[in-house]
């Protein structure tokens, strides 16, 4: 029962909140000896305490993906979810930064897209380190650089964090009131009048590489993107002289099929391929010619035949009356020569008898029915049957 969700719980992206977390991952953390001794039936001001004692973040670490108590944690506020409001004091704490981490991490995982933006966003101010436990060793990172991973990245310590909106898509569907705010806008608004390059420029020029590199990187993507624009406008001028010279020829063709002549070395603008242009016309010429031909050669059929193709259906109901003709027998001795053919061949599907006189049938009949009045026709029937004789 130590690892079941709170039955209060609502479900998060349609599902358990604990099931934010990997399966395999879970399980591990449900076997340390961290969550069975130190995690069992804590409440959020609980978590909070447990919170203050961590000292780095992590996902799993070690040959065995052991799990760190900073994962451990974050599974058990899933498992008790604790209302917005002590979420927003996590992240509002500034005594602690792994508490804040903490809170920052869990609203990632179970956030809106919104929220997410402006209670994550803030901590780009926070400047104090924190030790990350890898798989394989330790590095330091900072507040800002972990609000940027979960704002940017996929997965942080090693979990896959839901899909979360560009800030842009959110400021367009009206979540969101505009751009980020910079804690070096009033700054630059005292000193340049709101011109951030002009900033740069001016820390650079105090010897600032940072400013230097920014100032760099922002004026190549500044070429790059006039570059591009350049290319698109080339691009669009090119396609606008190709489908006028496409005009200018199908003008043409339609009207040297009607048996006029190419106009389009009147009409045709541009510098295109002259060679290409007297290629097409020459096809057009060839194309006029034979359905010209093809025209004369319907006219002269058309004459030949007649208004209809009367000879030729003449002809075709003279050949089908000649070979009916050829098929019909005769008279209807031929029929039934044929039909006594026919059956010689197949067979018949009911057994023919002979043609006896009447009068040779009657005498037969009689005769076998005074054979079967005497004694001596059953006698001999009964003896091949193994019988007795009858006793007179």
């Amino acid at each position: 029962m130590a690892n079941v969700t709170d039955p209060l719980a609502r479900s998060v992206h349609g599902t358990n909140p604990q099931n934010l977390i990997e399966y395999i991952t879970r399980q591990k953390i449900y076997d340390s000896l961290y969550w069975k001794e130190e995690c069992f039936g804590l409440s959020a001001s609980d978590v909070a305490t447990k919170a203050t004692e961590l000292k780095a973040l992590g996902g799993s670490y070690g040959g065995n993906s052991k799990p760190t108590r900073f994962l451990c944690l974050a599974l058990k506020l899933l498992q008790i979810q604790p209302d917005e409001g002590i979420v927003e004091e996590f992240l509002q704490n500034e005594d602690f930064k792994y508490v804040r981490a903490l809170g920052a991490f869990y609203l990632r995982l179970t956030g809106r897209p919104a929220e997410i933006y402006e209670l994550i966003e803030p901590l780009y101010n926070d400047f104090r380190k924190l030790r990350f436990r890898e798989a394989t060793g330790w590095k330091i990172t900072h507040m800002d650089e972990l609000a940027d991973e979960l704002l940017t990245s996929d997965r942080y310590c090693g979990i896959a964090l839901p899909h979360l909106p560009k800030r842009d898509v959110l400021v367009s569907a009206g979540y969101l009131d505009g751009p980020r705010r910079s804690a070096l806008g009033q700054l630059i608004e005292e000193q340049v009048a709101g011109d951030a390059e002009k900033f740069l420029e001016k820390l650079a020029e105090s010897g600032n590489k940072a400013a230097q590199v920014a100032l760099e990187e922002r004026r190549k993507r500044k070429r790059e993107a006039e570059e591009k624009e350049q290319k698109i406008q080339e691009q669009i001028r090119k396609d606008k002289v190709k489908d006028s010279d496409r005009h200018d020829l199908d003008r043409g063709r339609i009207h040297e099929s009607r048996g006029g002549h190419s106009s389009t070395s009147r009409h045709h603008r541009g510098d295109t391929n002259l060679d290409e242009r007297r290629r097409y016309e020459n096809r057009t010429h060839d194309f006029s010619r034979s359905r010209r031909e093809e025209n004369t050669r319907g006219s002269e059929r058309y004459n030949k035949e007649g208004r209809h193709g009367e000879n030729e259906y003449k002809d075709r109901d003279r050949e089908y009356y000649d070979d009916d003709r050829k098929s019909r027998p005769r008279n209807n001795h031929e029929s039934h020569k044929s039909q006594h053919s026919s059956d010689k061949k197949y067979g018949t599907l009911f057994k023919t008898q002979p043609r006896d006189n009447t009068s040779e049938t009657l005498d037969k009949i009689a005769s076998n029915v005074e054979q079967e009045n005497t004694a001596e026709y059953w006698n001999d029937q009964r003896a091949k049957l193994g019988l007795k004789p009858l006793q007179k």
